[in-house]
């Protein structure tokens, strides 16, 4: 039986929102007040080449990422320096930008369901973070109202891996107090949610309505498109016996 649900952020519960002109239009005025002006060109070139070292990042290594690395790999491409007060006034705005712009809005139809779903299970959110902490996505949560009904909110940033590591996803079935066979895991992206999910033990179901990676079907356990219709897939899945993973393992996944 399901006791559990744990729900990854972007591209499931949020819709994706991105800042680049913002974040950009920051560093550059922090770099001409430094006198370290760089052109728009050399800024775009190094916000390119930082975001596919990131990729490598969070995708191979499962290595957290965050503004403060963000930007001592645009500056180490750019050739520039700035004052450490400067510096650090720069991070603050960085990892805000979401904050500043009202950004971003939840799924259609994510609040009414999670609500409900919070009367009859332990509500979880596992999340990896790039550009935005994990300090601010629960600004924006209690911003929805939405903050009370999770019983436990896991960070790459904060716990130190990304998805699809374990300890991810056992870290935060052991503060919801139940066993993987217990809960199921909702996500978007096959190479994190549904592998890491599956690995542990957990069941998994691929979201489709952002991100639509079609790709992920034979990973998943069960899929929806809408929010409206997990309450009856939690409750077929609550009535199923898991049936493990080929080569499943709690441990890191290779």
């Amino acid at each position: 039986m399901l006791r559990a649900v744990t729900f990854d952020f972007w591209g499931t519960l949020y819709g994706n929102a991105f800042a680049r002109e913002e974040r950009l239009a920051l560093l550059e005025q922090a770099l001409g007040r430094a006198g370290v002006a760089r052109s728009r060109d050399q800024l775009e070139a190094a916000y390119e080449q930082t975001w596919r070292i990131f990729d490598h990042l969070w995708l191979v290594e499962h290595r957290p990422l965050g503004v403060p690395l963000w930007l001592e790999t645009m500056l180490d491409l750019l050739e520039a320096r700035l004052p450490e007060e400067a510096r650090m006034e720069l991070v603050r705005a960085l990892e805000e930008v979401l904050l500043a712009l009202d950004l971003p809005r939840p799924v259609d139809g994510a609040p009414e369901v999670l609500h409900r779903l919070a009367r009859r299970y332990r509500l979880g959110l596992i999340s990896d973070v790039g550009l935005t902490p994990g300090r601010v996505l629960r600004e924006i949560l209690r911003r929805d109202g939405l903050l009370p009904l999770f019983q436990a909110l896991t960070f790459s940033d904060e716990l130190g891996h990304t998805k699809p590591h374990a300890g991810m996803f056992l870290s935060t079935l052991e503060r919801l107090g139940v066993g993987p066979s217990e809960a199921a895991h909702v996500g978007d992206l096959p190479e994190t949610d549904l592998k890491g999910a599956r690995a542990v033990g957990m069941r998994a179901i691929l979201f489709l309505g952002i991100s639509r990676r079609v790709d992920g079907r034979t990973l998943a356990d069960a899929v929806v498109e809408r929010y409206e219709e997990l309450d009856e897939v939690l409750e077929r899945l609550s009535g199923e016996d898991i049936v493990p993973e080929a080569g499943a393992t709690s441990k890191e996944m290779p």
